[in-house]
């Protein structure tokens, strides 16, 4: 990691990977909606160990807790439906966007996202936010996604994925539009 960046963003995958994110540099940032994905209680047991750690963090001020405000909300939503990846970010995943973006401009100090979700990293990059996967590899290029009928091979709106085609009946599917 950069010794420039102070301000690093963790997604729920961070998180359960392990890490003692207590003894890595910066200050770490998630949203409630990523800690609550944390403690849902088929997984309580099995996460006892990082909800140890985050309670620790969060008492040394290691870990700050915070939800963005409504405008970095739809910022992200407008480039998800512009890439394609809308649908495929969880609301949680659209959360922590956008607290990148406020942390970037509020605080004009380096930030960097961390997930291992490629939608995340896809968004990110279209939005200029750093992002960083932790043992894995990233996304190579930007993909604009186009959903589609695999059966008839109409195409829908993005926000349409998910969704079965009004044509057929299909499920619909995602497939790469362009690739910048």
């Amino acid at each position: 990691m950069n010794n420039k960046v102070s301000h690093l963003v963790f997604d729920t995958n961070i998180f359960l990977k392990g890490l003692e994110f207590n003894l890595i540099p910066g200050t770490i940032y998630t949203t409630p909606t990523i800690i609550d994905e944390i403690k849902v209680e088929k997984y309580k047991d099995k996460n006892r160990n990082i909800l140890y750690r985050i309670k620790v963090a969060l008492e040394s001020k290691k870990l700050i807790i915070k939800s963005p405000l409504e405008k970095y909300y739809k910022i992200v939503e407008k480039k998800a439906r512009k890439t394609g990846d809308f649908n495929a970010l969880s609301e949680p995943d659209k959360h922590l966007i956008a607290l990148a973006i406020e942390l970037i401009e509020k605080n004009n100090q380096n930030v960097i996202l961390f997930s291992n979700d490629y939608s995340i990293e896809n968004v990110c990059s279209e939005l200029n936010i750093r992002y960083s996967p932790i043992y894995k590899e990233g996304i190579e290029v930007k993909i604009i996604w186009e959903v589609y009928c695999s059966a008839c091979q109409k195409i829908f709106k993005s926000d349409d994925l998910k969704k079965s085609c009004e044509v057929c009946g299909s499920k619909l599917k995602r497939r790469p539009k362009n690739k910048k």
